[in-house]
């Protein structure tokens, strides 16, 4: 099973002012703490993703990804999985994505079931929320490239059917994206799905570039009434 919502085309770039965060992933970080999503940043869901686990073969599940611009005006990149079936003694330790290089990123998490309707689900995994008494085991972590961006989820492994994990989300100082990424998930084999990727936003010409710009389309008028004007004396006069 697999849905893909794409929309035609993402709106301006805008200036990213990240706040203050204590989570985020630099090039290289492990061992950082997911922290509590501020919902009132949502934004407006650009498009979503779901994926059955194959050709994963110890597990099986979907997995959902989505891309959310935020109120700040740049990306956040959302990940779930849920498992429908697994082997006795496996268990889904981490999820993946790509390809996340040179992009400031914070790790942040939502347990709840924000889109209502929508294919994401609050989470059935007791030992999830860091401000609850037994507290999250779930840390975020990003390759030496800053390509990889994980969710390890240490005690919080899905190990039974039925269980979900709480949605992932790292927030990017992106502004634009595409499907040029990956989304993975893993215990003992291996599930991986194309999923969005962050792109830079394309180039703004300088004013200066836009001056010459200018000239040149006025040199090219110009040419063209020179030539026209010869012509037309030629007629007059025959």
């Amino acid at each position: 099973m697999k849905k893909i919502l794409l929309p035609i085309a993402l709106a301006a770039a805008t200036t990213f002012a990240a706040p203050a965060s204590a989570t985020e992933l630099v090039e290289n970080a492990s061992g950082v703490s997911f922290s509590a999503f501020d919902s009132s940043t949502r934004g407006t869901l650009l498009g979503y993703i779901e994926s059955d686990t194959s050709p994963a073969f110890t597990y099986s599940g979907i997995m959902r990804s989505a891309v959310y611009q935020n109120t700040l005006g740049t990306l956040d990149f959302y990940f779930q999985i849920a498992i429908s079936s697994i082997d006795v003694g496996d268990e889904v330790f981490n999820l993946t994505g790509s390809n996340f290089m040179g992009y400031t990123i914070d790790a942040l998490f939502d347990a709840t079931d924000f889109d209502g309707a929508g294919g994401f689900e609050a989470a059935f995994n007791p030992n999830l929320d860091p401000n609850g008494p037994a507290g999250s085991t779930t840390t975020a972590s990003r390759s030496g490239s800053g390509s990889i961006i994980r969710a390890d989820f240490g005690s919080n492994g899905l190990e039974a059917a039925g269980q979900t994990s709480a949605t992932y989300i790292f927030r990017t100082n992106a502004t634009n994206y595409n499907l040029g990424g990956t989304f993975t998930a893993q215990d003992g084999s291996v599930a991986q799905r194309l999923n969005f990727s962050p792109t830079a936003a394309p180039a703004v010409p300088e004013p200066g570039t836009w001056a010459m710009m200018l000239l040149g389309f006025g040199a090219i008028g110009f040419g063209l009434r020179r030539r026209r004007h010869p012509m037309g004396s030629a007629m007059q006069i025959a």
